[in-house]
């Protein structure tokens, strides 16, 4: 009697014919983008000691890893994300390669999402990384590299939703720690009047969160806040209106600026976004400036990156 062969597991996925065909060709059109724009492609392993994402992402994202025990009892865990293992090896086999180092990659990430069932295990990227360089023409690389990526893997009716950790971070700052969560809650939802509760009687700077937080717009978005924008995000704001002042007018066609974004606050510590297309349910890439991440790796320098799903793009461009 033959014994049925088990399904495959939970978040795991079989892909064929033209689902199967279309991610090989947005494979090859980024990395035809990726290697004009003068980035190296590195193929890290697809598992890791789970200390390299642990190191890079925090004690949150333990849950989240896929993990395995090697044969000498250290446990391993299957790629979480490919920025934590570029750190790895540009702190280490590129130690003393000239800087700034672009690096790229493309393939597969795996992470459970215990709080969203249903969500696929293992996920196709493809991305860029710009280490070494912290200044305003490497975030404009980076922006216009994301649009770039868009547009030559078939999207039309995209948007770029682009934020400032600067611009939040200090009124948020400004509240007693134990009542920020509560803040950054009401954000996310985008609750104006829970958040405004929140905030009464609070310094100047975390009332200035209440209109901040609801900044979206283009560049005139930007200017009106700049005119009663507290000091201490004044910093932010100006970033962003260089950043638009470097892009052209097809590229600003595209770009959203979104002060409230708060995902990612942790992480990031300058420009961040999300890449938005027509016809999928949630963003199709993410970036931003992460400097504090390669001190972790001991050997502290810049960075800035994006990385964008595939697999999202695939579903989107064929509807």
């Amino acid at each position: 009697m033959t014994r049925h062969i088990a399904p495959i597991p939970p978040g795991a996925l079989d892909l064929t014919g033209p689902a199967a065909v279309t991610r090989r060709r947005l494979q090859r059109a980024s990395a035809d983008v990726l290697e004009r724009a003068g980035y190296q492609e590195l193929l890290p392993p697809t598992f890791e000691y789970e200390e390299v994402f642990l190191r890079a992402g925090g004690p949150e994202v333990a849950d989240r890893l896929i993990r395995f025990t090697d044969r000498d009892g250290r446990i391993l865990a299957l790629r979480y994300d490919f920025t934590a293992s570029l750190a790895r090896v540009a702190a280490t086999t590129l130690r003393a390669a000239a800087r700034p180092l672009r690096l790229c990659y493309s393939g597969k990430v795996f992470r459970q999402e215990p709080d969203r069932g249903g969500r696929p295990r293992e996920t196709l990227q493809a991305g860029a990384e710009l280490l070494g360089q912290g200044d305003l023409a490497a975030d404009v690389e980076i922006v216009r590299l994301t649009l770039e990526l868009a547009r030559t893997m078939g999207l039309r009716d995209f948007q770029l939703n682009l934020g400032h950790v600067g611009v939040l971070a200090p009124g948020l700052s400004a509240l007693p720690e134990d009542d920020r969560a509560e803040v950054r809650r009401w954000i996310d939802r985008k609750d104006r009047g829970s958040l405004g509760r929140a905030l009464a009687h609070r310094p100047t700077e975390a009332r200035a969160l209440a209109e901040l937080a609801f900044v979206i717009g283009r560049r005139e978005a930007l200017d009106r806040a700049l005119r009663t924008a507290p000091t201490a995000v004044r910093a932010g704001l100006e970033h962003l209106c260089r950043l638009d002042e470097s892009l052209n007018a097809t590229e600003r066609d595209h770009v959203v600026y979104d002060l409230g974004e708060v995902r990612g606050l942790d992480y990031y510590t300058g420009i961040q976004f999300e890449l938005f297309t027509a016809g999928a349910g949630r963003a199709a890439g993410a970036g931003g400036r992460y400097d504090d991440l390669m001190g972790r790796f001991g050997t502290p320098m810049p960075a800035v990156g994006v990385s964008v799903d595939l697999d999202t793009i695939a579903e989107a461009t064929a509807t």
